[in-house]
C-alpha cells in the first residue's frame, strides 16, 4: 500500500506536537548545550572584565603581575575554565543536530523519546565524519555570506538542509556524498522545502523569541539583565562610535534581546530537527519508489561508478531499553 505523502502543514504540526509532548525531556537534553555555552562565555568575559578592573590594586599586591609574562599567564588560567566549559558544550549542540534525529526515529517507532547517550553515540561513533561534515559546512555557509554568493548560497541552503539527516540515516556515503544525496531528496520539491523553512523559522527565531521577551518584561529581568550589561559596556571604547548613537545602554539592551534569542533558538533545535526529519522520512519514500519504478523498466545492470546507499535502522538495543521504565536506565 502507498505511503501518502504529507504536506508541509502536516509535517510542521506534527514536529511541534511531538516536541510538545515530550518538552520536559527536551528542555533537560538540551540544557547544558546550550546554557553551557552561555555560562562558559560569562566566565571568560566576567573573570576577565574583573581581572582588568581590579588589575592596578592587585599589581600592588602581588608583585610578580608586574611581569609580562606571569601578567599572561594568570590571564590564560583565567580563561580556560570557562573556555573548557564552552567548547563542551559547544560540541554537545553539534552533536543534537544528528542524535534528534535519532531520538525521532525511535519516537516514531516506539512512542517514547529516551535513552540519550544512545543516540549521542549515533553521532560520536562516527566523530570523525561528522566533523568533516561541519567543516564542509562551515565552509559553505562562510562563501555563502559574500554578498557576491548570497543568492546562490541561499539557493544551495536550501537543497542542503538534509544533510544531517542523511548523516544520521544512511550508510556508505562520504562527507561530500551526505550533500549531493541531500540535494537529490530535495530535487522536485525545493519550494515545499523552502516553505517548511521559511514556517520553522518564524515560529522559532521570530514568535518564540518574541514570546519569552514578554515574559522577561512581565518579570522585570529585562531590565536587570540590560543594568549589568550595561556596567560592562561602560569599559568598552565607545566614544568613536557615540556619533552613530551607540550607547551603553543601547549594548545592555541588545544584547538581553540576544540573550533571549540565543536560549530560544538552543532549546527549539529539536523542533526543527523532529520536522527535517518528518519531511527526510516523507522525501526518502518518494525517492525510493521513484528508484523501484525505474528498476522495474530496466533490467540493466547498476554501473560501477554507482555507490550504494543503505538506510540506517535503528539500533535494536535502543528500543529493547525504550520498554523499560523511564527510571530503569
Amino acid at each position: 500500500m502507498a505511503k501518502e505523502d504529507k504536506s508541509i502543514w502536516l509535517v510542521f504540526f506534527e514536529g511541534i506536537k511531538i516536541y510538545a509532548l515530550n518538552i520536559h525531556k527536551f528542555l533537560l537534553y538540551m540544557a547544558f548545550p546550550v546554557l553551557g555555552q552561555l555560562i562558559g562565555l560569562v566566565m571568560i568575559f566576567g573573570l576577565t572584565y574583573w581581572f582588568t578592573r581590579n588589575y592596578q590594586n592587585l599589581a600592588v599586591k602581588y608583585a610578580p603581575l608586574n611581569d609580562f609574562s606571569t601578567l599572561l599567564t594568570v590571564v590564560v588560567i583565567t580563561i580556560i575554565p570557562g573556555l573548557l566549559i564552552f567548547m563542551k558544550a559547544f560540541w554537545d549542540y553539534l552533536v543534537a543536530y544528528g542524535a534528534v534525529n535519532s531520538m525521532t526515529e525511535g519516537y516514531l517507532n516506539t512512542g517514547k523519546v529516551y535513552d540519550f547517550r544512545a543516540h549521542n553515540e549515533v553521532v560520536t561513533n562516527r566523530t570523525f565524519s561528522y566533523i568533516i561534515l561541519w567543516l564542509l559546512f562551515g565552509i559553505f555557509a562562510f562563501l555563502s555570506v559574500i554578498p557576491v554568493f548570497w543568492i546562490i548560497g541561499a539557493v544551495f541552503f536550501i537543497y542542503f538542509i538534509l544533510i544531517f539527516q542523511v548523516f544520521t540515516f544512511e550508510q556508505g556515503i562520504s562527507p561530500v556524498g551526505y550533500f549531493k544525496r541531500s540535494m537529490s531528496l530535495v530535487k522536485g520539491k525545493f519550494a515545499r522545502t523552502f516553505l517548511l523553512m521559511i514556517l520553522l523559522g518564524i515560529f522559532t527565531y521570530y514568535f518564540l523569541p518574541a514570546g519569552l521577551s514578554v515574559i522577561f518584561d512581565y518579570l522585570n529581568l529585562t531590565d536587570i539583565l540590560a543594568k549589568g550589561f550595561e556596567a560592562w559596556a561602560y569599559t568598552l571604547p565607545l566614544e568613536p562610535l557615540e556619533q552613530f548613537n551607540i550607547t551603553p545602554a543601547l549594548i545592555g539592551n541588545e544584547l538581553v534581546k540576544e540573550l533571549i534569542f540565543l536560549i530560544v533558538v538552543g532549546f527549539t533545535l529539536p523542533v526543527r530537527s523532529i520536522c527535517w526529519t518528518l519531511w527526510y522520512k516523507n522525501l526518502y519514500f518518494d525517492d525510493s519508489t521513484e528508484i523501484i519504478e525505474k528498476k522495474r523498466k530496466s533490467s540493466k545492470k547498476v554501473s560501477a561508478k554507482t555507490f550504494k546507499i543503505e538506510k540506517r535502522g535503528i539500533d535494536p538495543e535502543i528500543i529493547r531499553r525504550a520498554r523499560l521504565e523511564d527510571d530503569e536506565y
